[in-house]
């Protein structure tokens, strides 16, 4: 069946949801695990997982191409839902992770000496040096939009997600550039793609109101 939107265009039913790019933008988002199968030689446990994008990594397109594809999921589950927090968090975490995928690291510091030695002298790129900007808001409005869902929803799970995320982004500022840092920001990821099943979830009991 489809739809006749305001604007005049036809959309199936299922594509005009945002309970579907959500759990969408979760598994493209979630295309990180794919370390666990190619040999990309970075360490799952000191790595960082933005060192699969960086300019020398032999996978990096892979890698790029999903997280686009995950922020434009976010970008069209953002446009069906309300509530100016949860929107607002939605946005600024598809621009942040759409930015992750172009201003990519240029090169992968945790196993390459002569990597953190160029970080050291300030002598990598621009892109390289907003990457952890952009990391930082990818986190900060993952964050929001975890506590958006839980003041929503008044749910366990939603509260373990916020616990979680919270955690997660005290350990990665203490561990920054540390042995294990990889491995936090791996369950990071992994809550907030939980967290994002979680609204679509949400979001299926909520089709008429939307997020309040």
């Amino acid at each position: 069946m489809e739809l006749e939107r305001p604007s005049g265009h036809l959309l199936p039913r299922r594509l005009d949801r945002p309970g579907t790019w959500l759990v969408a933008a979760a598994l493209l988002y979630s295309c990180w695990l794919l370390e666990l199968v190619l040999p990309t030689g970075l360490s799952t446990v000191d790595s960082y997982v933005s060192e699969l994008l960086a300019d020398d990594q032999p996978y990096r397109w892979v890698f790029r191409v999903t997280d686009a594809l995950a922020a434009c999921c976010l970008f069209l589950a953002a446009r069906r839902m309300r509530g100016r927090l949860v929107i607002a968090a939605v946005l600024v975490f598809a621009v942040a992770t759409l930015a992750d995928t172009v201003l990519s690291l240029d090169c992968a510091a945790s196993v390459d000496a002569l990597c953190r030695s160029r970080e050291a002298a300030g002598t990598v790129s621009l892109g390289h040096r907003l990457h952890q900007v952009t990391s930082v808001l990818t986190f900060g409005s993952a964050l929001a939009a975890a506590a958006g869902l839980e003041r929503s929803t008044r749910r366990w799970s939603a509260r373990v997600v916020v616990a979680l995320l919270a955690t997660t982004g005290v350990l990665s500022a203490v561990l920054v550039n540390q042995p294990g840092a990889g491995l936090v920001q791996r369950v990071q990821l992994l809550t907030i793609a939980v967290g994002l099943v979680l609204g679509a979830r949400a979001s299926l009991r909520w089709r008429r109101s939307g997020f309040r």
